[in-house]
Parts: structure tokens; sequence; C-alpha cells
């Protein structure tokens, strides 16, 4: 691949607002170095990103394959006095959607509620948004941790059937497209009909799921997304459920 290199002074050129920015060429996760960072309470956001991750990480700590030079790890440190908190994974799905749109404009992406990005019914991206306590019983700080599979070709063979890239292009500006998503985050965190994009953008709703919360199993059709993001599930005797947590762990494509 000859990807761009990642440059921290690239990215800034293409950002539109100001943050401290880290890049690495390797790394064990830029979720776990941005909670490192928070421990001496800096009061500006940081971005994190590195070309390799060695121990990435999505929900229910299942190891994100992070490959170098082939896709976009980054992670933002947000303190809480600089971000609308609510609903920040789903505002972080759809700007990473609209910023992957921005350059590959023919990908039909499509989210799966919660938190990943598909591309023919293959996930291409997570997002991982984690807290961080004061130490007095409130949150400091959020950290949201983006991963993209850009143009990855040489998946483990148990991610075969289920992961895929974006692209098969050898040559692409991580840079920009890194500085696309973060732009695209700051302009929906304040945004208050995101949530009517986010919908527009689930290609859940309406098909028949698997879904598992804890000792919970539920199968049914995916009826709507409620305005605190909790997902509606119509079961086979037409009871209703409702979820604000919880993985899908199939979805039903007839």
């Amino acid at each position: 691949m000859t990807n761009t290199i990642i440059d921290k002074n690239e990215i800034a050129k293409y950002l539109n607002s100001s943050l401290n920015i880290l890049t690495f060429d390797e790394i064990n996760s830029t979720n776990d170095y941005a909670k490192k960072i928070a421990e001496k309470r800096p009061d500006t956001a940081t971005l994190i990103v590195s070309d390799h991750q060695t121990a990435g990480y999505g929900r229910f700590k299942r190891d994100f394959y992070s490959p170098a030079n082939t896709g976009i790890y980054m992670s933002l440190l947000l303190p809480i006095n600089k971000v609308e908190t609510d609903l920040l994974t789903l505002k972080a799905c759809v700007a990473t959607v609209k910023a992957l749109q921005l350059n590959f404009p023919n990908a039909d992406l499509k989210i799966k509620w919660i938190n990943d990005i598909l591309l023919n019914n293959k996930k291409i991206s997570g997002i991982l948004a984690e807290s961080i306590s004061d130490g007095k019983n409130g949150i400091a700080y959020v950290v949201l941790g983006i991963g993209v599979n850009l143009n990855t070709a040489d998946f483990p063979q148990e991610l075969h059937d289920i992961a895929s890239s974006i692209t098969d292009s050898i040559t692409l500006n991580r840079n920009k497209i890194i500085g696309d998503i973060v732009n695209e985050f700051f302009k929906i965190n304040h945004a208050e009909n995101f949530l009517a994009e986010y919908i527009r953008l689930c290609g859940t709703i309406g098909k028949r799921v698997e879904l598992v919360n804890g000792n919970q199993h539920i199968v049914g059709t995916a009826e709507m997304i409620k305005p605190d993001g909790s997902l509606v599930i119509k079961d086979d005797k037409k009871n209703l459920h409702c979820f604000n947590s919880g993985e899908i762990t199939k979805v039903y494509l007839k």
C-alpha cells in the first residue's frame, strides 16, 4: 500500500478547529492512550491517531484488527465541558459516514445499530465511546474511538465473512479523511436534527434481527429508534421491547 503517512501537521491543515494532535507509528490502543492523557487533566480536546494498533478493541473488549498503513485508528479525548455528551456514539456514527461519503461518494454505507458502519453488509468501521470519572462520582472526559478499514486486504480468517474495507484503491489521503471525520463530528455534535440523519442511514430499521442484551435474547423486527437512541423491536407475538444497550448479532437480509 502507498497510503499517505499519518502526519499531525497534515491533519491540522484539514481541521476547522484547534486540537492537540498526537500521532504514532504504533500503539497498543488509541483509547487506552487517551485515558492516560486524561490523568493529567488537559483542558483542551486531544486527537490521538496511530498507523497501527497492537491491542485495538471495540465494544465488549473485542479485538479490532488494526494493521499498519491500511486504516484509520483514532480517538478523541473530549473534556466534558467542551462537548454535548448525549448520544455521542450515534453522533460519531453519522459523522464518520458523512466524512467517508465525502471521500467515497459511491459507497452505499449503512449504520447497524448501535455503533457499526457497514458496506455490503460487512463491517468497515466501529465506534466506541468511553467515559472517564473525575473521581467525585462525575464524568470528566469522554473518549471517542473510531476505527475504519480503508483498504485493508488481508483479514484474519475469522473476519472474512463479517469485515471488509471501503475501497481497494492503493493510494488514499488518510490525513484528509481523519480531518473530515473530526470536522463532521464537531459540526454534528451541536446539531438538533442529527438523529433524523442517523435513522436515515440506519440499515437496521425494518429488518428482522436477533439482539442479545445480557441474558436477554430477542428475535423480531426492528421497528424504530426513539429520541434517546434506544431501539424498539417487535417480537413474533407483537410485543414491543425497547433497548438502549445490547448487540444485534444477526440481521436477516430477507
